[in-house]
């Protein structure tokens, strides 16, 4: 520090008075890259006041307030002209001043250096790809960006790109999710949903499949599957009756066993995964979103003409992997929902993914009317009606909305076992 400059920022130290005046100073000068902006004391003390009038030589009085500018030309109007305002504040406070715009060039750089030596280190061709569209901005760009304030971006930059290539290396194979991770990092949590390493890997996956990132749980599991990778496994789960499901050599046994005595059968993700395939033996296939009617009317599946499915709620991995097989065969889905934001919400869900297949179920004005509702609904369950447009499921929605009250299955019990226990 030169002479001047160490004697300009002693006798600004020297009085008490100057030291919020300068604190402001230098945040304004840091978010403007230079001397713009006022300085805005409105509780400024009579100590502060008269070091503001030892500059400006004028009085001042609460609330305080000057331009930055007219400080720095005041400032070259006495013993100190040369030292800008610039230097005073960087010496005064022991700092660099860098602007938001030098940082952010800074950042940027920074992260550019980094996607060429994680791209280095990438083994796959995927990977490669993936880290390219983060140089695009894209696919995962504003989480990593977040990161680069700690030290945590790079190292989990290259924890995802591992299981990248872990899974370009190693095509078709079926693997946890946990065993993934620690083959590709040696961490069996690394690559674990929670973790910044879990978030980047699942942009890199659907980036990879084309598909738009979502937090949504079921999206999350069904990229996981879509890539060979089973989180869920055991959770994860879907129950019917009545299905031939097969595996390379023909119908399973075990659940030919429970098909052939009319008992349902709970399937994981696990049992899904090793079946090639599988049918209705009438082409036609009955969903029911609620577990106790489908159990009821399990009471009567010697009687069924046609297999039924639960999905639970909404649909789990299972169950879209379960209905895609018999979607490949081309079986003839039925729904039926409860009648309020979430049982049409899942109807609509299905029609998008199987348009030509599904149909609805006993969901018509008229059944909703039949389940005499009574339960009235938040807006929270009737938002989801609000923003339905299929067709097939307006008027529905459109009744729900006029009584803002709930419909349930169970009440359309009789109507759903007649249908199962007809004569096709």
């Amino acid at each position: 520090m030169s002479g001047q400059i160490s004697e300009c920022v002693a006798y600004f130290k020297s009085r008490p008075g100057y030291h919020r005046i300068l604190e402001q100073m230098l945040k304004k000068y840091k978010a403007y890259g230079g001397p713009v902006g006022q300085v805005s004391i409105v509780d400024a003390t009579e100590e502060e006041c008269e070091a503001a009038q030892a500059l400006f030589g004028r009085p001042y009085a609460p609330p305080l307030r000057f331009k930055l500018q007219a400080f720095d030309n005041a400032l070259q109007q006495t013993k100190f002209q040369g030292v800008t305002l610039k230097k005073l504040l960087e010496s005064y406070f022991h700092t660099t001043i860098r602007t938001k715009k030098e940082i952010q060039r800074q950042v940027e750089l920074d992260f550019s250096e980094m996607l060429t030596r994680v791209s280095s280190e990438t083994q796959s061709s995927a990977g490669r790809d993936w880290l390219s569209r983060l140089g695009d901005k894209n696919d995962g760009y504003q989480l990593l960006r977040k990161s680069m304030g700690d030290r945590t971006a790079e190292p989990a930059l290259r924890q995802a790109c591992r299981g990248v290539d872990w899974l370009a290396l190693h095509p078709g194979e079926v693997v946890r999710l946990a065993v993934l991770s620690a083959r590709a990092t040696s961490d069996p949590h690394a690559l674990d949903g929670g973790r910044l390493a879990g978030k980047l890997f699942l942009h890199a996956l659907a980036a990879l499949e084309g598909r738009v990132f979502s937090t949504v749980a079921e999206d999350r599991d069904s990229l996981y599957y879509e890539a060979g990778i089973l989180c869920d496994s055991i959770a994860s789960s879907v129950t019917q009756v009545g299905l031939v499901l097969c595996d390379e050599n023909g119908e399973h046994p075990a659940f030919r066993a429970f098909r052939e005595r009319h008992e349902s059968c709970t399937l994981t993700l696990m049992n899904l995964a090793a079946l090639s395939s599988g049918h209705s033996p009438s082409g036609q296939a009955y969903l029911v979103e609620n577990q106790m009617v489908f159990s009821q009317l399990c009471d009567q599946a010697k009687r069924f003409h046609s297999p039924l499915i639960c999905t639970s709620g909404q649909p789990q991995v299972a169950v879209l992997r379960l209905l895609d097989l018999l979607a490949t065969a081309g079986t003839q889905f039925y729904y039926s929902g409860d009648f309020d934001g979430e049982g049409l919400s899942i109807a609509a869900r299905l029609m998008t993914r199987y348009p030509k297949l599904l149909r609805t179920w006993h969901m018509a004005p008229e059944d909703y009317a039949r389940t005499c509702p009574e339960v009235n609904l938040p807006d929270s369950r009737l938002q989801p009606l609000r923003t339905l447009t299929d067709f097939r499921l307006t008027a529905t929605a459109a009744a729900i909305l006029h009584q803002k009250r709930a419909g349930y299955q169970e009440l359309l019990l009789p109507s759903l076992l007649a249908d199962l226990t007809a004569t096709p």
